[in-house]
């Protein structure tokens, strides 16, 4: 009697349990492979858009750095500028980045931008120098009292103290003051600005040429005694203390091979003055 309904029970339980696990299993249309690809597809852009928020500023940051870089580079090309001074008691030669030459007078000094030469020939320019231009593009040399254009050719500049001349020796000179007015020389012939802008042009002597003092030879006509003592204070390296008046005019010439007593005795002498030598390299007249 037992054994029968165990033997019934039995057999309910595992109709039950047949019954229960079809009703149980869950239908899925998708194959393995299909879930698979599914989920590395999910995987893969993830990454994708993971890399492309890391890239954009890196790339950002690099283009920006370039940029930088290259403007940093452009400028130094652009404004790094040589300067070249002749100081008192020396004469200097330099040599342009095109060949060209630049003779420069004591106290005298150019100012250029080395790099960017090839773009622009142009350099400023205080004192007294000589030019020699190569051929090629417009040179132009600014000053405080004007303004000189040339293609190729040799002048001779003299700009100090708001006087500024400009003697022409081979080819052609253009001169603008700084009213724009401007004239164009050729050989022998010099220019002068005055103060009003006005432009004075005139022919120069063969004999004495304005780059004499190239050769260490200094030559004047009318000039006032005091703009001469200037040169020779250049010239010779020296102070000299004097109240000559201006309107004491020199005219002659002296040569810097000799020595500055010599010089001074030769240019004091017709005025009447006496030459005291009261510390190194010092001196007054009186």
């Amino acid at each position: 009697m037992n054994e029968e309904k165990l033997h019934i029970n039995n057999e309910l339980n595992e109709d039950h349990f047949d019954g229960f696990f079809e009703n149980a299993e869950v239908h899925y249309s998708k194959s393995e492979q299909d879930v698979w690809q599914q989920l590395e597809q999910k995987i893969g852009d993830g990454k994708t858009v993971s890399m492309k928020k890391q890239f954009f500023p890196y790339k950002f940051y690099s283009v920006a750095a370039a940029i930088i870089v290259l403007f940093g580079i452009l400028a130094f090309l652009r404004f790094n500028t040589e300067s070249i001074v002749a100081v008192k008691g020396q004469h200097l030669v330099y040599s342009l980045p095109d060949g060209s030459k630049v003779s420069l007078n004591a106290e005298s000094s150019i100012k250029f931008h080395p790099y960017w030469w090839r773009f622009s020939r142009k350099l400023e320019f205080e004192g007294e120098a000589f030019f020699e231009v190569e051929k090629g593009s417009k040179f132009q040399v600014a000053s405080t009292g004007g303004k000189t254009e040339v293609l190729g050719t040799s002048f001779n500049i003299y700009s100090r103290e708001g006087n500024y001349n400009v003697a022409c020796m081979s080819g052609k000179v253009r001169v603008v003051s700084p009213q724009k007015h401007e004239v164009i020389l050729t050989p022998s012939y010099m220019a002068e600005v005055g103060t009003n802008g006005m432009i004075t042009v005139r022919k120069f002597s063969q004999k004495v040429k304005k780059s004499d003092w190239m050769n260490n030879m200094f030559s004047f006509t009318s000039v006032p005694l005091i703009e001469v003592l200037n040169e020779v204070e250049r010239q010779f390296n020296v102070k000299i203390y004097s109240e000559v008046s201006n309107e004491l005019i020199y005219t002659g010439h002296f040569t810097a091979n000799r020595n500055i007593e010599e010089v001074l005795d030769v240019l004091c002498k017709p005025f009447g003055l006496e030459v005291e030598k009261v510390g190194d390299n010092t001196f007054r007249l009186k």
